[in-house]
């Protein structure tokens, strides 16, 4: 009998999520290391793969600018039950940050809220506390 890709994808996850439940704590620290390890060793100093590398710098803010009005029509056809599951996602991710990510991240924003134009400030919901 052989399986659609849709059910041998699925058939993997259930087994994924078992095995995952199945783990002692000491197992889960040692694949998190591992999975931290590989990541860090397969990164590298590489640039960032470019997907659309014969599209001209005209295209390439049209594209930007779609992409902007979808993702705002998205965000704003969300139900209150998909937003309210987005938050409650955002805060158990800041929540689980090592205090070096949130460092990071705060140094991130302070950059970018810097290389805002004033009208870009302006448009901003929070300004950046400092």
């Amino acid at each position: 009998m052989k399986l659609s890709p849709e059910e041998r994808k699925e058939r993997i996850k259930e087994y994924d999520k078992r095995r995952y439940q199945n783990m002692t704590e000491e197992q889960r620290e040692k694949r998190k290391k591992n999975q931290r390890e590989y990541y860090e060793r397969n990164r590298g100093d590489r640039p960032r793969r470019i997907l659309f590398p014969n599209m001209t710098e005209e295209q390439s803010k049209e594209r930007k600018v779609k992409r902007n009005e979808y993702n705002k029509r998205y965000r704003q056809n969300m139900t209150e039950e998909q937003k309210e599951k987005i938050k409650e996602y955002n805060k158990r991710y800041r929540q689980n940050m090592t205090e070096e990510q949130k460092e990071e991240r705060k140094e991130y924003y302070k950059r970018r809220y810097q290389n805002m134009t004033e009208e870009q400030k302006n448009k901003t919901i929070t300004p950046l506390k400092q």
